[in-house]
């Protein structure tokens, strides 16, 4: 049971990352943004679940180990946006 609560705290820790991320993007499209977050997430959880029929419980997280590599990489490629912050910033 304490397993199940740590691992809980970490997932919704994790998904309350990527909201509020969110509106640092730009904040007129906020909307839109946590729209496709929250798509996106389901999205993913409908893949791994997808992928969970098919395989073993130690190869589904292999598979999600992968991804976050694959992901993690991505990512590291990106450029900010210009001008994504000037709404904040200015007063």
């Amino acid at each position: 049971m304490f397993l199940c609560c740590l691992c809980s705290l970490f997932v919704q820790s994790g998904e309350g990352v990527v909201f509020a991320v969110v509106p640092l993007i730009k904040r007129r499209l906020t909307g839109q943004i946590a729209d496709m977050a929250g798509t996106y997430g389901n999205v993913g959880a409908v893949s791994f679940l997808t992928v969970y029929s098919f395989v073993e419980p130690p190869t589904l997280f292999l598979v999600i180990a992968g991804a976050a590599i694959v992901i993690l990489l991505a990512v590291m490629f990106l450029d900010e946006p210009k001008g994504s912050m000037v709404e904040v910033l200015i007063k």
